[in-house]
């Protein structure tokens, strides 16, 4: 019976992969969806796409989608789009004004990161992050009809979010958005997408009748313009019963109004725009080729997006290669072929520029696009990034059960907004293995005669706005556009050669102690050159290992005549490739693979952090091992990342926010060379390359004290001989231990209270901050976590809800051991200038109810639920067991202590809360800053 089981199983799995060379061997078939996703449409017309995927277990993502944006709105509904997003959470028939929210967070579902949505010119998104138990995700289902259909929109609930809708208007503006709307016109010619920016206008958000709001959702807010996106750990059967159960009853719309969908007109010649704000700091430039988007429905088309992807990719790693350079023309460029608004594709060149080199760096933008379609690009080049899109295909396939649902959820969506193909994962490799081989440089090639055009093209010149900073003209830019045409350029030179990584490998050390913690299925190796290793075999993940190294020391030991040095060396030498191998070239060599390590220096610590697959964990260690032991010191890439960081800081105080967190941090850390941002001038004087090198090296010339973590899919036997060559036989020092050094960073005490002038928007920003000395533990670390979360609770009750006087608040709590046992509770938000005072005052009076009260049983409850679901979650991530693991080892913690979450979380109570704000809202320590604009005595 087993063997004729056996056999049956044989012939189905052949009979579907044969099936699948059979479609693929047929091009214009079409594109199959994954069986895996049921996908329906009710007889009102509502789709709906359900999967199951348990990751996380327990768990589910749940999605209403309306193919309605601000491009539907009229002209009194402009913002209105937006708006009704936010009446979704004051009130449905089923969830009376603020219940909802209140509901949701007592079953420990987070407002904001479990509970959200958005609104775009063309869709908006409902978001719910719940546990798949019966009672949460029925209650999560009738969430979602109540959002289709029976938003309430009362009067008063309307008035009170005005304000609020007003703030993320204000939270969201300066300069990147004001030079951001006035390149759409632009950029759209003038479309309708030019005049509804979803955002909208403040006088009718504040002002529009109540009808005007109601009516969007009437007209737009049906059946057959929505979707249902349901994927997580639940029967599919049995969840999609329920959708028909409850979603029949909304009720199509008769004569419904139609949904037009808006076109961008083309333009013939180029059309060019230069768009200066005083309060940039940068200068970049942004091209767009535009073309009328083509369905995507057949293996045809899929092979014509596959070229697409190769020749943009390709193009993206020469324009890298490029900004890599000692004297590169731009900071930094990239490339790409996808959709830009409504009916429009696009090819797109980006680069951010140097100050000094604008014209010059548009210029050799505009050269690498020419070179590659004058020229092609090469086969090896063509044969590595084949690899890398093959081995990306090929993990995702592995992955397949293990990878989060919201990267599903997002597929859904676009296929039901924009028609994007949804074929499973295992399809996909499969359609990439067979054709891949077959595609040819030209093919690859003959993608720029499509979308490399001297037709509707438009140019958008972002700078910053100062005195003595020359910007090319419109004109000048348009004279370039037709003069690269004409410019005698030279083929692309590919240079890698037979490049090996280590060609000879090194002797392996020892491993002198061997620990087994049965409890959480850890072993731990102590080796002969005092490294430490800690790994834990999972199954999280199918295929993929995670790796974090530490070991005190870090910046901290360089002295002040050397810091700007030392804190950029882990960057710059770890971004300057390996035994002689530069940064592209081994970019190249690992191309087709899973690989990533990357060393880094930070202000107390030396670190390592990398990933892998199983296959190619040897390799990682080996990398491990020559950043240790052979990394490369290159000029070319020093001079790149100087002027990177000079670029940073060159227009710092132009920005209000920049300044005013600059300010802020002079005056916490009485202006200490090494908790203030750096300036232009310091990194011209005092970065160099032999410093950065030489403490580099002299950071890495002994392993001892280091201590690595590898968790993930990994077979133990072979990671331990990994170790004990790679890790083992790293150079050592027995007899010096590496420790970081106090440099006598103190933050300020007492009473700070500063106002910043500075910007033209009516915003002003707000930071308070409680900064003392603590015993530091984990423990007391976690309270002040805890306390922030409550008090971010009560702050979003009161100043957002009540008040409506900010968007959102941001409320933090943090701990260190490092310089000094210190901590800071931190109070941030945006608002009107005029409500400065105010709020200030409401934080305060809530944190003393804090004091005087702890928590109430509600938010007792809300805080808990989180707390566990999140725990319960966590535990099967890998980068979560590396940061426990690191706290662990560091604080000689019991390792089991991991898995004992509940009784902690259960143990948290009022008076917990009350004693910890007692404890660290400290008025003696109290620091207040706030950012006014400077017409704000006018």
């Amino acid at each position: 019976m087993t063997k004729n089981i056996t056999t049956i199983l044989t012939a189905i799995v052949l009979f579907f992969s044969f099936n699948s060379v059979a479609q693929i061997e047929n091009l214009n078939a079409e594109i199959p969806i994954d069986s895996t996703i049921k996908i329906g449409k009710l007889n009102n017309g509502l789709t709906y796409y359900i999967k199951h995927n348990a990751k996380p277990k327990n768990k589910a993502e749940l999605r209403l989608v309306v193919k309605a944006g601000s491009i539907l709105e009229e002209e009194d509904q402009l913002g209105l789009a937006h708006f009704v997003e936010h009446m979704a959470f004051n009130g449905t028939k089923n969830f009376p004004k603020n219940q909802l929210i209140d509901y949701l967070q007592s079953l420990g579902v987070e407002f904001g990161a479990d509970l959200n949505a958005h609104t775009s010119f063309d869709e908006t998104v409902y978001k719910l992050s719940v546990p798949t138990d019966d009672k949460t995700f029925n209650t999560s289902l009738q969430v979602l009809k109540d959002w289709a259909s029976s938003i309430t929109f009362e009067n008063e609930e309307i008035d009170n979010e005005r304000g609020i809708v007003a703030e993320e208007l204000r939270a969201r503006s300066g300069a990147g958005t004001r030079m951001y709307y006035k390149s759409i016109p632009k950029i759209t010619n003038n479309s309708r997408y030019a005049e509804r920016a979803p955002i909208g206008k403040l006088d009718v958000i504040m002002n529009s009748e109540y009808d005007a709001m109601k009516r969007f959702y009437k007209d737009w807010y049906r059946p057959d313009l929505m979707a249902l996106v349901l994927v997580g750990d639940f029967d599919v059967v049995e969840t999609e019963q329920k959708v028909k159960a409850l979603f029949n009853s909304i009720k199509t719309v008769k004569n419904p109004k139609e949904r037009i969908y808006y076109k961008i007109p083309k333009n013939d010649k180029p059309v060019v725009t230069v768009i200066t704000d005083k309060e940039a700091t940068g200068v970049s430039v942004s091209l767009y080729i535009k073309k009328d988007e083509t369905d995507v429905n057949t293996l045809k088309d899929y092979k014509q997006e596959l070229l697409k992807r190769l020749y943009s990719g390709m193009l993206r790693q020469r324009l890298n290669d490029v900004a890599l350079h000692a004297n590169a023309p731009f900071l930094s460029a990239s490339a790409g072929i996808g959709n830009l608004l409504g009916n429009v594709d696009c090819y797109f060149l980006r680069a951010n520029l140097k100050e000094e080199k604008i014209t010059e760096g548009i210029e050799a933008l505009l050269t690498e696009s020419q070179r590659a379609k004058k020229y092609g690009f090469t086969a090896p080049e063509l044969e590595r990034y084949k690899k890398l899109l093959l081995n990306n295909a090929d993990l995702r396939q592995k992955e397949t059960g293990k990878i989060s649902t919201k990267y599903y959820v997002e597929q859904y969506i676009d296929n039901f907004t924009d028609k994007k193909p949804i074929p499973s994962d295992a399809f996909v490799y499969k359609f990439y293995k067979k054709i891949l081989p077959t595609i040819t440089v030209n093919e690859v090639n003959n993608i720029s005669n499509q979308w490399v055009r001297e037709d509707n093209v438009t140019v958008v010149l972002n700078g910053v706005e100062k005195e003595g900073l020359k910007l090319p003209t419109e004109t000048d830019i348009k004279t370039l556009l037709k003069n690269v045409t004409l410019k005698d350029i030279e083929p692309y030179q590919d240079k890698l050669g037979e490049v090996q990584l280590m060609p000879k490998k090194p002797t392996p050390g020892k491993i002198v102690k061997e620990t087994y913690n049965e409890k959480i299925d850890v072993t731990t190796w102590e080796l002969e050159n005092g490294v430490t290793v800690i790994a834990k075999p999972t199954t999280f993940q199918n295929d993929l290992i995670s790796m974090n190294g530490f070991r005190p020391g870090g910046s901290s030991v360089a002295p002040d005549s050397l810091y700007v040095s030392a804190r950029y060396a882990g960057i710059i030498i770890g971004s300057s490739g390996i035994n002689n191998i530069s940064e592209t070239d081994l970019k190249k060599l690992n191309m087709g693979k899973t690989i990533k390590v990357t060393p880094r220096i930070n202000y107390y610590e030396d670190l390592f952090s990398g990933n892998s697959s199983s296959e190619d964990l040897e390799t990682m260690l080996q990398m491990v091992h020559l950043y240790f032991t052979n990394p490369n010191k290159d000029e070319e890439v020093f001079k790149a990342n100087k002027e990177n960081l000079k670029s940073t800081f060159k227009n710092q105080d132009k920005s209000p926010g920049a300044l005013f967190e600059k300010r802020i941090s002079e005056l916490t850390t009485n202006n200490h060379l090494r908790a203030i941002p750096l300036t232009e001038q310091q990194i011209e004087d005092e970065l160099n390359l032999d410093e950065a090198f030489n403490f580099y090296k002299e950071r890495l010339s002994s392993a001892n004290g280091f201590t690595f973590i590898f968790v993930g899919s990994f077979n133990i036997e072979n990671l331990k001989n990994y170790v004990a060559q790679y890790l083992g036989s790293l150079p050592s020092n027995l007899n010096q231990e590496s420790n970081w050094r106090d440099t006598g960073l103190r933050y300020s005490q007492g009473i700070i209270k500063k106002t910043i002038v500075k910007g033209t928007e009516n915003k002003s920003k707000v930071d308070m901050r409680f900064i003392g000395m603590l015993n530091f533990s984990l423990e007391e670390k976690k309270k002040l976590t805890l306390l922030a979360k409550l008090l971010k609770i009560k702050l979003t009750e009161e100043m957002r809800e009540k008040m409506s006087g900010v968007y959102g608040v941001q409320v933090s709590g943090y701990a260190s051991d490092a310089p000094y046992q210190w901590y800071r509770m931190n109070v941030r938000f945006t608002c009107d200038p005029d409500n400065v005072e105010k709020l200030i005052a409401k934080v305060l009076e809530e944190i003393e109810k804090i004091k005087t009260n702890g928590a109430n049983k509600k938010d007792l409850n809300k805080i808990k639920e989180a707390e566990l679901a999140n725990a319960k979650e966590y535990l099967e991530i890998n980068g979560y067991w590396l940061f426990k693991l690191k706290d662990i080892y560091k604080y000689n913690l019991k390792p089991e202590s991991i898995l004992q979450y509940e009784k902690p979380i259960n143990n948290i109570d009022s008076n917990m809360f009350k004693e910890a704000a007692n404890t660290y809202f400290d008025m003696n320590n109290y620091a207040e800053f706030i950012l006014l604009p400077e017409n704000i005595e006018d």
